[in-house]
């Protein structure tokens, strides 16, 4: 009975969730596996609730010793915090010494591109869990935790669970009834109605007898949709509604037509519909629930790398599209410039894996700030300009050109000013003169990507086939990424995993409570614990007067400090509420229990993220997010406790709640005292050799000191003092101090600089962060490089994350 028992068990587990996991973004299908398999090894208590919330919450230590020489070639300083904060737990005590001797064989481990594959060295393979290995892995390899997390969920729930078979039509239709619709999922460069229309051939129902129609949605094709509908209804037969998307309107009819066929329709009745998010709001409820509780969803996501990109932007055109050209000449450059803008298109479209600042709760905007419906009619209407402007200038227009496709077609979907900065660049580098042959012939010299020259312009196949064979491989390279950025999407892709997977578990901190008394306890104890950490308000009638000269610094501290004035008092009013709530005193109110979630899941309520106004770090969890708010106070009151118009040596810029106000005062401090009007001022950022606050003496003399940035895509070499390459495994480093230096915008020359946007967090352009401002610092390369890097600088340290 038991192993029949166990059996049933193992078998209803995995068909619903191979049942679930075909309609999954691909995305999302290993957070779905990991939940399940958490799930069952927490109901078998096989996994202890303290690993389980050591695991989500990925502690670091506050203030860790400095690292170790024998481990300071290998490990960052993430890293080595997460680390420390690991050896408190017993399994691990003795880890870090253990690292130190045997250093070779530990740095040999963590610098796999696999390494959640190898053996742990030493005695730690025997000593360590399963679970515990991802606790490890988590803290020195976070980039390779999802790796980790497959290897997990093969192990202890079985290989089915990780490698899915290709989507087998024919398979899914066992599956189907009158009474069950079928709902594709519609990515760009894949569409169902071939996969159905073959099915449908297979088993002798085509629009030539009568039992197949496929209608592509839009205007006025309402009647005819509910005519087949109800006919097939009766009579039995197989309709496809494609794009329905586009109906939004309509879609309620669908439902009652599909209510009504579930208790009346022929047996032979099938209903095939499709979809896809609307652009600009992914997450709208675009098909009713009822639809979607009794549907089987499929989701066949095409591959997203660069070559399949490449096949898919050719596929429209022929050789028919070259032929049109009136010349030879006019030919080779039609040609030439087609193979550029699909390889751009491309770019477009793959640089997306690297991440979008919106919508990803802890993601990273490395590849755009904000997400973008690129499509092949962008693609296509680009070529027919570029035949257009071939056929009616006797020399190619190359500046007119890179404007209508950056600018005006591509250009017509950016909002960021960056993004199409970095788009604008791209075309900078594809479409130049250089795509075309020399004039005795010779090959293109133009280089579209790192190992990968422009395409001798023959014909049409030959550029089919210079895809396939001179493509090079997916790497980050080949979008003008640095090697690092792939560390940057996986340790997303794993940070993203683990907030789903808090989200979905009601509580990170908590998690390990059981019943509801365990969670009320700890926010009790949570809510206490900031009650007493709460700095207490600035007493502003004693501050104003106490000024002597209000200049436009002292106006700024004012500022700040009101603005922090409110924030704390909110956040007390609202955790004495939610202790008054807790008590019984007061009804739970909506705002109580986002607060109450907030502190269970340790992410920042959204009532007190609105509080920062111009400043939201909602990337930090709520515990970091409170002492950068403390941190934040105790700068001001540094800054106003005595002389308010001795401002401190060095501003800590990410602990401004508006940072822009600032480097404003800044400019007008200097505009003031050499009486010229603000409209005419500008500013330049140096950076200098110091590499902390401490080490300056007295304030600038011109301008102020600033510290505390993060850069993020490249390093700063303190020799030559210009931008360098990242160090491998090396995300984001650290900025020396910097020096704000204002100008006249006659003095303004940025020659020989990089003109580096400053944002308030690595998400970059989330709705609630924005680039605060553009500093300049000094290269000695080509500044396409770094904006095709997409280099940043970010308001905010990667240990407090």
């Amino acid at each position: 009975m038991a192993k029949r028992l166990k059996s049933l068990v193992d078998t209803c587990t995995y068909t619903v969730y191979n049942f679930t996991r075909r309609g999954l973004f691909d995305a999302h299908k290993l957070i779905v596996a990991t939940l399940l398999t958490f799930t069952v090894l927490q109901k078998d208590d096989l996994i202890p609730p303290k690993e389980m919330a050591m695991l989500l919450e990925a502690k670091k230590a506050a203030s860790p010793p400095p690292i170790t020489d024998e481990l300071s070639n290998w490990l960052i300083d993430a890293q080595w915090a997460g680390l420390i904060a690991l050896e408190e737990h017993t399994p691990f005590g003795g880890l870090v010494k253990d690292m130190e001797k045997k250093s070779e064989l530990w740095e040999k481990w963590a610098s796999n591109q696999l390494c959640e594959r190898l053996h742990l060295p030493g005695e730690w393979q025997k000593s360590l869990t399963e679970f515990q290995k991802l606790l490890l892995m988590r803290a020195v390899r976070p980039d390779r935790i999802t790796g980790a997390l497959s290897v997990f969920v093969e192990k202890m729930m079985g290989t089915p669970y990780v490698n899915q078979d290709a989507f087998d039509a024919a398979q899914m239709f066992t599956e189907t009834g009158p009474s069950t619709p079928i709902f594709f999922i519609l990515f760009p460069g894949y569409s169902p109605s071939k996969d159905v229309e073959q099915l449908a051939h297979s088993m002798g129902k085509t629009s030539e007898n009568g039992q197949l129609t496929i209608i592509s949605m839009g205007q006025g094709q309402e009647p005819i949709a509910e005519g087949v509908l109800d006919k097939y209804t009766q009579t039995g037969g197989w309709v496809f509604l494609d794009n329905c998307h586009l109906m939004q309107g309509w879609i309620p009819v669908l439902e009652r037509k599909l209510e009504i066929a579930a208790e009346t329709a022929h047996k032979d009745f099938r209903c095939y519909f499709s979809a896809e998010p609307i652009a600009g709001a992914p997450f709208a409820k675009i098909v009713p629930e009822s639809i979607l509780q009794t549907c089987i969803k499929i989701s066949n996501e095409p591959p997203s790398d660069m070559k399949s990109n490449m096949r898919r932007a050719l596929n429209p055109f022929s050789q028919a599209t070259l032929d049109r050209s009136t010349t030879e000449a006019k030919k080779v450059a039609h040609t030439a410039v087609l193979f550029a803008l699909c390889f751009y298109h491309s770019l477009l479209l793959g640089r997306k894996k690297f991440g979008v600042g919106i919508g990803i709760g802890a993601g990273s905007g490395l590849g755009y700030c904000r997400g973008y419906s690129f499509n092949m009619g962008d693609l296509v209407n680009c070529t027919e300009v570029l035949y257009n402007y071939l056929e009616g200038n006797e020399e190619i227009p190359w500046e007119d050109l890179r404007y209508m496709f950056g600018e005006v077609f591509y250009g017509g979907h950016i909002t960021d000013s960056m993004d199409r900065k970095l788009c604008i660049t791209y075309l900078d580098v594809l479409v130049k003169p250089e795509l075309l042959p020399g004039p005795n012939g010779e090959a293109p010299t133009c280089v579209l990507a790192p190992g990968f020259v422009a395409p001798p312009p023959t014909n049409y196949d030959s550029l089919k086939a210079y895809i396939e064979t001179t493509l090079p491989a997916e790497t980050p390279a080949l979008y003008g990424l640095h090697s690092n950025a792939q560390l940057s999407l996986l340790t997303s892709e794993g940070e993203m995993l683990f907030s789903t997977v808090i989200e979905v578990g009601g509580g990170g901190g908590a998690s390990g409570g059981g019943e509801g008394g365990g969670k009320e306890d700890f926010v009790r104890s949570a809510v206490e614990d900031m009650l007493e950490r709460l700095p207490e308000e600035f007493n502003m009638i004693d501050m104003e007067s106490r000024i002597v000269d209000k200049n436009p610094y002292v106006v700024c501290a004012l500022q700040e400090s009101i603005r922090m004035n409110g924030m704390i008092s909110f956040i007390r009013r609202s955790l004495e509420e939610l202790t008054l709530g807790l008590d019984g005193a007061l009804n739970m109110s909506d705002a109580m229990e986002a607060v109450n979630q907030g502190i269970l899941t340790n992410k920042v309520p959204p009532s007190w993220m609105l509080q920062m106004s111009t400043r939201v770090q909602e990337v930090f969890s709520l515990t970091a997010w409170f002492t950068y708010l403390c941190d934040m106070h105790a700068q001001l009151l540094e800054w106003t406790d005595g002389v308010i118009e001795d401002m401190p040596k060095s501003i800590w810029l990410p602990g401004m709640l508006n940072a822009k106000a600032f480097v404003t005062a800044v400019q007008q401090v200097y505009a003031r005292a050499n009486k010229l009007p603000l409209d005419v001022m500008k500013f330049m950022t140096e950076v200098t050799q110091m590499t902390s606050p401490e080490q300056i003496k007295e304030r600038s003399e011109v301008g102020a000191y600033i510290h505390g940035l993060t850069l993020e895509g490249c390093r700063w070499d303190f020799q030559a003092g210009v931008l360098k390459d990242s160090i491998p495994k090396e995300l984001r480093v650290l900025l020396p101090v910097i020096r704000v230096i204002p100008v006249n915008a006659d003095d303004y020359n940025n020659k020989g600089y990089y003109m580096c946007p400053v944002y308030m967090n690595m998400q970059r352009a989330n709705v609630y962060s924005a680039m605060i401002s553009v500093f300049t610092l000094k290269t000695d390369e080509n500044p396409d490089k770094w904006t095709l890097a997409s280099v940043a600088i970010l308001m905010q340290d990667e240990l407090a994350v």
